[in-house]
């Protein structure tokens, strides 16, 4: 039944959307004071208009950008296999869609890792300074449920294809 596949496929590339938007942004954390705005995401970090990409970065941005590298791949994956068993035929869908839901949970899981790391370390941070989280700390947040959303749907999917 290819009726629960469309919408698999719209959630994994929503998912997947959501992100590359919080990969690719500055804003994880924000911080003003007088006329100085000063943000930083995973990359770089910029003060007003000017941006500098740090030479050593701390290990927990590393181990933060490592996880959300590994739910990429594996939110692509599922991305992928979901494509693939839309335009496939029958007999391979059931294998392409667990596939799908197993890259879908993993892509929950390697995310909700990386966003833990990442928000743990500058908790105590974020008290005791101006610092504030910024939206791209809270669409990667969010890109977690959509992926997992994704996999449930996928393994409805799968039940019902092979009803």
């Amino acid at each position: 039944m290819a009726s629960l596949r469309i919408p698999s496929a719209g959630l994994a590339l929503l998912s997947l959307l959501l992100l590359l938007v919080a990969l690719a942004s500055d804003h994880w954390l924000e911080a003003r004071r007088d006329d100085v705005f000063i943000r930083s995401g995973l990359w770089r970090i910029c003060v007003n208009s000017l941006c500098v990409v740090p030479s050593k970065l701390p290990d927990y941005i590393e181990a933060t950008r490592m996880f959300l590298m590994l739910g990429l791949l594996a939110g692509l994956l599922s991305g992928f296999s979901l494509l693939a068993s839309l335009s496939g035929s029958s007999s391979d869908s059931g294998s392409l869609l667990m596939v799908s839901a197993v890259g879908s949970f993993s892509a929950g899981f390697c995310i909700m890792v990386a966003m833990a790391v990442f928000t743990s370390e500058f908790a105590e941070v974020i008290k005791a300074t101006r610092i504030t989280f910024g939206w791209s700390l809270a669409i990667g947040w969010a890109s977690i449920p959509f992926f997992l959303l994704t996999g449930g749907v996928t393994l409805l999917a799968q039940d019902s294809s092979s009803i």
